[in-house]
């Protein structure tokens, strides 16, 4: 008896060329960049965690937005922050999480 599985497929799509993207060179610099990507309309309103993915010259990959939530937390799935990682080919990643 033949066995069926699933095929699970993994890509990622970076559209910017790598010369493009903006490099982060120190903590102040990391902090700068969330500070411009944050909606400033809710900022104080809800908790959010978002990751920062860097390649191996700290070249920014982009941000994603791990969890939203409400006035007093917001809960991260690691499985689905180590899923975004590995699908981009991450090399390193900042942590930012805003709470009013």
């Amino acid at each position: 008896m033949k066995s069926k599985v699933n095929e699970i497929a993994i890509s990622y799509s970076g559209s910017l060329k790598t010369n493009l993207l903006p490099k982060i060179t120190s903590s102040r610099c990391a902090a700068e960049l969330a500070f411009e990507q944050w909606n400033k309309n809710n900022i104080e309103l809800q908790e959010t965690f978002k990751i920062i993915l860097l390649n191996n010259a700290n070249k920014v990959k982009g941000i994603y937005e791990v969890s939203n939530g409400g006035i007093t937390g917001t809960l991260v799935d690691v499985r689905i922050l180590f899923a975004v990682v590995l699908k981009s080919l991450t090399t390193a990643i900042i942590l930012l999480h805003y709470v009013e």
